[in-house]
């Protein structure tokens, strides 16, 4: 433990954004070349990872998967509870402030040390049946981290059969195992509505063309389409996140607009549906206005289906390990790049609790919990064994 505890700590200590990760594909592959694996990809999707270890016998490809990158959350140290930065606070006043640009407030940190324990194990003994493939993956946090890998030659060589992946969770009992079957985690996607008219004098608007009714027409349809969907039935909803309208000077009209919206569902049509009606009602508003339309789509995230088959084996190794089992009712809100690997293979992402007190997921004051680490290691383990 006392090695998966450094390394998490050094792990934490350079935290990189999403498609930036070069130095922590640096730390883990210095460690992993010490597991001695079968096949070791340095650089996949980007600064992503895979690391195989081949079985003694023919069996089944089965992948585990770990998230590697940070947060554009800053640390300050009078608020933080980050061990790893716990000798640097010594040497400060009580009125020091240290700012750090990026940091593992989500526990990415965790989850590829997590991933780096079993990596041990399987240096130390293969698997006794079937392969083993471990992925580091890079851009989890903006959605394009997944298909990078997916779609890299390196990886489509690999056939897999089912892929495993967790996730800490902070407000549930530490070291329980949070199941789902079917939705676990929602599709979303950020959509950008653009709209150009131009300017004029303050004095002459007639002169130019503003696009204000455009917004102030959409937003009330938006607030009518948030008020219909809250009976929608795979929970899709829709949130107006940013409006901007012209620049900030009382001279010169609007000539230049912009909505930001997030979209989100349980179920990927009609994630999609939602999104095709907002560009279509957008684009047909701005005609009647005579503005200029466009579009464009950010940060999505595929629906994560979790197959009924392998839940229920991350269920069994659970009870083996005598673990505590939670079975949810409802997929959480949040999206989880995981997802997309549903497309080429059956998945199962869990949550693993980390108490109920911690600190919440992207909180400034989040550390990841060191005591679930070896629970993460075994679970893992025992899924390689029974899968």
């Amino acid at each position: 433990m006392k090695t998966l505890e450094k390394l998490r700590d050094k792990l934490n200590k350079n935290a990189e954004l999403s498609g930036q990760e070069k130095e922590t594909n640096k730390i883990i592959n210095k460690f992993l070349e010490k597991t001695n694996p079968d096949v070791l990809h340095k650089n996949v999707g980007g600064y992503g990872i895979v690391a195989i270890y081949k079985g003694l016998e023919e069996g089944k490809n089965i992948l585990f998967r770990a998230d590697i990158d940070g947060l554009n959350i800053p640390l300050e140290c009078l608020k933080t509870n980050d061990k790893s930065l716990k000798e640097e606070f010594k040497s400060l006043s009580s009125k020091a402030l240290v700012q750090k640009p990026y940091s593992h407030r989500c526990g990415h940190d965790g989850h590829a040390t997590i991933l780096c324990g079993l990596a041990m194990r399987y240096g130390k003994k293969r698997p006794e049946k079937g392969n083993v493939i471990l992925l580091f993956q890079p851009a989890e946090e903006t959605g394009e981290g997944a298909l990078a890998v997916i779609n890299d030659p390196l990886f489509k060589e690999i056939r897999i059969d089912m892929a495993f992946a967790l996730h800490n969770l902070p407000g549930y009992a530490k070291h329980q195992i949070v199941l789902k079957k079917g939705c676990f985690a929602s599709a979303s996607l950020g959509l950008k509505l653009i709209f150009d008219g131009a300017t004029s004098h303050a004095s002459q608007p007639e002169k130019g063309n503003n696009p204000q009714r455009v917004v102030t027409t959409l937003l009330d349809a938006f607030q009518k389409k948030y008020e219909n969907l809250k009976r929608d039935k795979f929970h899709t909803t829709l949130t107006v996140t940013h409006v901007t309208i012209g620049e900030e000077t009382f001279g010169v009209t609007p000539g230049h607009a912009e909505i930001w919206l997030t979209l989100r569902s349980q179920d990927d049509k009609s994630l999609q549906n939602l999104t095709d009606s907002t560009i279509a009602l957008s684009e047909y508003v701005a005609k009647e206005f005579k503005l200029k339309f466009s579009h464009s789509i950010h940060e999505a995230f595929a629906a994560t289906m979790n197959s009924s088959r392998e839940t229920e084996v991350v269920e069994q190794a659970a009870n083996d390990l005598k673990l505590s089992v939670n079975v949810i009712k409802e997929p959480f809100p949040w999206s989880e790049d995981f997802g997309r690997f549903g497309s080429i293979c059956p998945v199962c992402l869990f949550g693993l609790g980390c108490g109920f007190e911690h600190e919440p997921l992207h909180s400034p004051v989040y550390d990841f919990e060191d005591e679930i680490i070896d629970t993460g290691v075994e679970i893992f383990y025992q899924l390689g064994i029974r899968s």
